[in-house]
């Protein structure tokens, strides 16, 4: 392969080969590289990654060649047609001696010198050969063969037209004895070779490289210079779409595997441009032009190489060949559009071709590197999330670093109101408490108030002055495995002593040297600040310590001011923690502004440890507005609604909006019976709310159309008898024109009947379920009546219905509609229908 451009053909008759068409014609195999044949040969190259080409045959003599043809029959795997400069138009096989067919060295030629354009094969009859040449005054320029004739006949046309014109392409249409070519730079035609005349033709200057959609019969394309006409032949008056190009076309190729998918190539080009063009079905005059989705596909990114041809492969999709004007070849998969899918329980499904379709759900570990909340929410709604029967705010579903403290302070607000203190109650937060008053401060620096009391309730901080509370709080935290937590707490309640016994307990009991080097270093605790342990070791367990809770006690013990930043700037340690440390040691000015600064920061950055400041307030809302803008998580904040029935927040729209998006959540997951369940603690704390809807189905009477419903039909009319409560009333027939309702198809009684009066085989019901293989319908053995035993069931295709209880006893053992000559199989049109069991009649 060496000089000038280098063109490349795909096999019609073998998936593995190619042809070559340079200074010579070769033929080649490609193979994968994982077979070991013979690499190091020097008629082979690698092509991609995982294959490589090897060299089969190879045609020299071709300087006059100006076209070729490769023959669509895979018997004859080798042949191939070239046309030449002279005319002659000569069959060959590139295999070499290797080929005996004996169309082998067959010669056509026209009957003047001239050059040969164009070489097509036909695609109904592929032993017919169609060639295009110039013009010549008493020649036709459009010829036909039949290259399986012989004799002295077997090099005569057997049809012949276009006289006088130049033929610069053509091709055939599938199927049919028709085809289309380029006539005279100026004008394409459509030809029947039954009727040995065109039938059709338009005016155009796109006449090169006419080649017809493998998936639309009617759809050609064509070009000329730097435009692209798509063409309809069913109205052939203009074409259906033209595609302008920055520079000269090349060449333009259908992928066979991909509908209406166009390749073109430009000159001097480094990409080919990828026209979608699956919509462009011949519109009106009147209608808009379709627009195609096109997309630019780079192959070479080196400024001295560009492609001089490419070739769609006709079986593996998207695949193709191209070769380069440095004498490269090399195959490409186009990378298609995919078909996305995506449902509400977080299942993903998308398309890789036409044959393979990708699916993952949310137990992929895609979604445990995404964090989608979504997938969160649904797992937590299904193990019972902010609905368990006893509120547990130290459980596995709350202990979510996000949404803990939040679940902790509802608690706490919760026993206070069983306590009957007013702000567990209205769920109060620390900034609704009013005002703080201060008493004398200690000598330690504590400040205290029933209001600061009230607040670190909310903290579940000690509020006694004897610090009663603080002995039982520090032996839950150790045996919460909180050591550090309650050493720090010590601390701050100066309990040096307490906090030296928890880090050393700890510290042997967990072999942990760090706890036992702290204790070490509080032993040497004194409020001189002058001391080495205040100006050295203090500082350096500061500085080298990883536990917040830990520097928060060194920073407290040796603060310089009574605003204790170090502390209060500690993000390690608990918003509650940090407020409930503010309430101890801050004066009136300094906790106000803390608490302001603080509630500002957490409601911007939607954080629900802000919860504690607001409570379920204006503001709470603001936070929680704020945590689902950046969250997403929709069902804590509708949970938390659940709290909040009975308070003026209830009615802001805000929070009706956030409960009715999780409420349809639930419902696109399908988790009816967590919908349910939610609706029910809602309207629990929300009677108001729970209005009874008004009725929306009506059974109608086949005799006069009016509702058959006991309470619509006798309103005004029929008085109930309430002589005695525990009496149904029994409605057997049209309360509004007093004719009969229609019967069960199983036990005839009239709709409405009593089921107890019926006799019929299944009054006694057997202990062990029945299975019914045709339906799949099990029964359920049951010694009441079922509420939904009476309800009226019918069947929406064959209208026969009855009571629910005998058509589900029914289909338990049958397949078919209960009623004589009805063949119609109800149940199974229902596709829920095979999991509903049956609902049994029976007697005490």
């Amino acid at each position: 392969m060496a000089g000038g451009r280098l063109e490349v053909f795909w096999s019609p008759n073998s998936q593995d080969k190619f042809i070559t068409w340079g200074s010579d014609i070769s033929l080649y195999q490609v193979k994968n590289t994982s077979v070991r044949d013979d690499i190091s040969s020097t008629h082979s190259f690698q092509i991609s990654n995982s294959s490589r080409a090897y060299q089969l045959g190879c045609l020299t003599d071709v300087a006059f060649a100006k076209c070729l043809a490769w023959l669509p029959v895979p018997e004859l795997e080798g042949v191939i047609a070239i046309g030449q400069m002279n005319g002659r138009v000569m069959l060959t096989s590139v295999l070499g001696s290797g080929e005996t067919s004996p169309l082998n060295g067959k010669e056509y030629a026209s009957k003047h010198n001239r050059q040969c354009n164009t070489l097509a094969w036909g695609l109904a009859e592929p032993y017919v050969l169609a060639a295009g040449f110039d013009k010549h005054r008493s020649e036709h320029g459009l010829i036909l063969w039949d290259v399986t004739k012989g004799g002295s006949d077997g090099n005569r046309p057997f049809l012949e037209s276009a006289f006088g014109d130049t033929i610069t392409s053509v091709t055939w249409f599938s199927h049919s004895q028709t085809m289309a070519a380029g006539v005279n730079n100026k004008q394409l035609r459509l030809y029947d070779l039954r009727g040995k005349k065109h039938t059709s033709s338009t005016n155009t200057r796109a006449v090169f490289s006419i080649i017809q959609d493998p998936f639309v019969n009617h759809r050609i394309a064509s070009y000329s210079d730097n435009a692209i006409c798509i063409w309809d032949v069913r109205n052939f008056e203009k074409p259906v779409l033209s595609l302008q190009q920055n520079k000269a076309v090349s060449k333009i190729s259908w992928c066979p595997t991909h509908h209406s998918f166009l390749g073109v190539l430009c000159k001097e080009s480094t990409s080919l441009s990828l026209y979608d063009i699956q919509n462009a079905n011949g519109v009106a005059a009147e209608e808009m032009e379709p627009i195609p989705l096109e997309r630019g596909l780079i192959l070479t990114d080196q400024q001295n190489e560009t492609i001089s041809s490419f070739a769609w492969h006709l079986n593996e999709e998207n695949r193709l060949l191209y070769s380069t004007t440095s004498l490269n070849i090399r195959e490409h998969i186009v990378v298609d559009r995919i078909t996305l899918n995506w449902s509400p329980s977080s299942k993903l499904v998308w398309n890789c071709g036409k044959k393979i379709l990708q699916y993952i759900d949310e137990t992929d570990s895609v979604y445990t590197r995404f964090g989608d909340v979504s997938v969160t929410m649904r797992q937590r709604a299904v193990e019972g999330y902010g609905l368990e029967a006893d509120f547990k705010p130290d459980s596995e579903l709350m202990q979510d670093v996000t949404t803990r403290e939040l679940w902790s302070w509802v608690d706490t607000c919760r026993k206070l109101a069983q306590s009957g203190n007013p702000l567990g109650v209205h769920f109060m937060g620390i900034r609704k408490i009013s005002g703080l008053p201060i008493t004398k401060p200690t000598k330690l620096r504590h400040f205290r108030s029933e209001e600061r009391n009230q607040a670190l309730r909310l903290c579940g901080w000690p509020y006694d002055p004897e610090n009663s509370i603080l002995g039982p709080l520090l032996e839950k935290l150790q045996a919460d495995a909180q050591v550090s937590r309650a050493a720090a707490l010590a601390v701050f309640h100066m309990k040096i002593r307490k906090a030296i016994k928890i880090l050393t307990r700890s510290g042997v009991q967990k072999n942990q040297v760090s706890y036992q080097l702290v204790a070490l270093a509080l032993a040497g605790f004194t409020d001189n600040r002058d001391t080495l342990w205040q100006q050295e070791i203090c500082n350096m367990n500061k500085t080298a310590l990883d536990d917040p809770y830990l520097r928060a006690a060194f920073s407290f013990l040796t603060s310089p001011s009574e605003k204790y930043e170090a502390v209060l700037n500690e993000t390690g340690m608990t918003v509650r923690d940090r407020v409930g440390f503010a309430c101890c040691f801050l004066s009136d000015t300094h906790l106000s502004e803390y608490v302001e600064h603080l509630n500002r920061q957490l409601t911007r950055e939607g954080n629900l440890d802000g919860m504690l400041l607001t409570g379920l307030s204006g503001e709470g809302l603001n936070l929680l507005q704020s945590h689902v803008d950046k969250s997403g998580d929709i069902q804590t904040v509708s949970l938390l609604s659940l709290h909040a029935s009975n308070l003026e927040v209830s009615k802001d729209g805000r929070m009706q909006q956030w409960v009715n998006s999780y409420r349809s959540l639930l419902d696109s997951w399908r988790l009816w019976t967590q919908r349910a369940k939610f609706d029910v603690q809602f309207y629990k704390g929300n009677p108001s709310g729970a209005e009874k809807p008004p009725q929306q189905v009506y059974v109608s009477c086949n005799y006069c159309g009016k509702g058959i419903s006991v309470f619509s039909g006798t309103k005004g009319k029929l008085p109930l008898n309430r002589s005695n409560p525990n009496v149904k009333s029994k409605l057997t027939g049209c309360p509004n024109c007093r004719n009969p309702l229609p019967r069960c198809a199983v036990c005839m009684m009239h709709l409405g009947s009593p089921l107890a009066s019926w006799g019929g085989p299944t009054e006694h019901i057997s202990k062990k379920p029945s299975v019914n293989a045709a339906s799949g319908v099990s029964g359920v053995t049951s010694k009441k009546t079922h509420p939904f035993a009476s309800w009226i069931l019918w069947c929406q295709t064959c209208r026969h219905g009855g009571h629910s209880a005998h058509l589900l006893e029914w289909f338990a053992e049958h397949s078919e509609c209960p009623v004589t000559g009805c063949s119609c199989r109800c149940l199974n049109l229902d596709t829920i229908g095979h999991h509903i069991p049956v609902i049994a009649n029976g007697h005490d």
